[in-house]
């Protein structure tokens, strides 16, 4: 079921590309599933905005700021996400997507969950204050199984805060 939510907001971004006269902005906030990494013949591991811009044309500007190891959390006390928000306009599009280093309450980015849910009111209060589209979407799942090859939902409580999959334009106290 992500899996079609997340093909339904790409394909709603390219959907969005046609006709018009500015390129499409894109900006990615997010942690290590996102992010970029060194080049393939040091390292094989890839976020999956790493390569989300080899299925656009110029039309499609994506700036990817996801950087490994941040929470919600850390992102904003790092200030990155000012340095984000600053560089955001009318009618670009932001895909938001922690949790990983948010849930884990014996690392130092740990996140409590209300703390999460108001830091995504935060990016969505702001990004809309912007005139900007925000996307929320749910941390890429572990992999993680039962004995019988089963998947074990390892986010449970954020997937169910945040919703599931990618939903674009979501209300700030959503």
């Amino acid at each position: 079921m992500k899996v079609i939510y997340v093909f339904f907001v790409f394909v709603s971004l390219l959907i969005f590309t046609f006709g018009r006269s500015k390129p499409v902005k894109v900006f990615l906030v997010g942690d290590s599933t996102m992010s970029d990494k060194s080049p393939m013949s040091e390292n094989p591991e890839r976020g999956w905005g790493m390569v989300l811009p080899s299925f656009f044309n110029d039309n499609v500007i994506i700036e990817n700021h996801a950087r490994n190891g941040r929470s919600s959390r850390t992102f904003i006390e790092e200030g990155r996400w000012d340095f984000v928000i600053n560089r955001v306009g009318k009618g670009d599009d932001v895909v938001l997507q922690f949790g990983h280093n948010d849930e884990v309450e014996t690392r130092k980015s740990f996140t409590p969950l209300p703390e999460f849910k108001a830091n995504f009111q935060r990016f969505v209060r702001d990004v809309k204050a912007k005139g900007a589209n925000p996307i929320l979407c749910t941390s890429v799942a572990r992999r993680k199984f039962d004995s019988i090859g089963n998947l074990i939902d390892t986010h449970p409580n954020l997937s169910r805060s945040n919703s599931s999959g990618c939903k674009r334009n979501e209300s700030a106290d959503d």
